[in-house]
């Protein structure tokens, strides 16, 4: 999987530094808790207004602040991209994307991949990233 920062809406993005950013509504799809199974991928993902919490057995990212700096929600399903702004020593995947297929039951098909980097993230991932199928 590719990290695809894809267009945000205008009049909900906001230039930082050149990158894009853009805030979630306390109605946003994407807000809540999810669970990952597996050796790998056993945890929870929660994402609030302001904060991401991220435990799985081999990284801990907890309550950091993010950016935002992709989002699509359309017929082709959900893809966000994450960038923790203050991850912690044991937060080892800073970058996260959330996607869902589309048409799914909202409870299931949703997925987070973990990188290292946004660059980690463009490529690939193939040096060191992490995929995990989540349910609510």
């Amino acid at each position: 999987m590719r990290l695809a920062l894809g267009a945000v809406p205008v009049a909900a993005a906001v230039a930082l530094n050149g990158a894009v950013a853009a805030g979630l509504t306390p109605h946003d799809p994407v807000l809540g808790n999810y669970r990952g199974s597996g050796r790998a991928c056993y945890g929870m993902l929660t994402i609030t207004t302001h904060r991401i919490f991220w435990t799985t057995p081999f990284s801990r990212c907890i309550g950091s602040p993010y950016d935002v700096r992709g989002k699509r929600d359309g017929a082709d399903g959900v893809r966000m991209t994450f960038v923790l702004s203050r991850p912690g020593a044991r937060c080892r995947y800073p970058v996260l994307e959330l996607t869902k297929r589309p048409g799914d039951d909202p409870a299931i098909g949703w997925e987070v991949a973990g990188y290292r980097s946004l660059d980690s993230g463009k490529r690939g991932g193939r040096d060191d990233s992490i995929s995990c199928y989540l349910y609510r």
